[in-house]
């Protein structure tokens, strides 16, 4: 299993460096340094709100690609699925980190390191010890966290080029969390739901 995750970590590095220079060369593209602006800046500057959300939408355009590229993935020891982070979850996030995270003076890329994610279920059990290391030894680039709480179990791998771009986030669970890790999702989605609705009027 361990194999498997070696192959897919180094087949991220590749597609975020290629996804990285398409974005770059892309309309949507506007040069922000993701370290030296603060989630605080995104409710004072419209244009670093927009460069966020246009960042999510040209994911969204070539997620037909993205989607082929990773469903290589998929065999009988691991699943693997991406997404990208939904628009009224990015704003919750950004509530959330005001009203909660110094003021919101937080770097924007230390906030927003999940607008795009992809996640590996292991059917073969593997332990966090062993993907530490892993990271250790052969991905020394790479940031890596024990994300577990209460009914969540796994460990987060993050992909970083620089100030400019955004982060990728790789989420590696074991089969047997499947189920306690959906729930908890599904409880923090409820929560932004509600959120939505309360402060927006919004039905959805």
């Amino acid at each position: 299993m361990l194999d498997d995750l070696e192959k897919l970590i180094k087949f991220i590095q590749t597609e975020y460096i290629e996804f990285n220079k398409k974005w770059q060369n892309s309309d949507y593209y506007t040069k922000i340094n993701l370290k030296n602006n603060l989630i605080l800046d995104l409710t004072e500057n419209e244009e670093i709100l927009n460069a966020v959300f246009n960042y999510r939408e040209f994911i969204n355009e070539n997620n037909i690609q993205l989607l082929m590229d990773f469903k290589q993935f998929n065999t009988e020891n691991a699943k693997v699925n991406i997404r990208t982070k939904a628009k009224n979850s990015i704003e919750y996030k950004i509530k959330n980190y005001i009203e909660n995270h110094e003021n919101g003076k937080v770097p924007i890329n230390k906030c927003l390191n999940d607008l795009f994610g992809i996640r590996i279920i292991c059917t073969e059990k593997i332990e966090k010890d062993q993907i530490a290391e892993l990271i250790k030894f052969k991905f020394k680039n790479l940031k890596y966290i024990d994300s577990s709480k209460k009914n969540y179990k796994a460990t987060h791998i993050y992909f970083r080029q620089g100030n400019f771009n955004f982060q990728w986030e790789l989420q590696i669970w074991n089969k047997e969390d499947e189920i306690n890790n959906i729930n908890s999702h599904e409880k923090y989605k409820q929560d932004y739901i509600k959120w939505e609705k309360e402060n927006k009027g919004g039905n959805k």
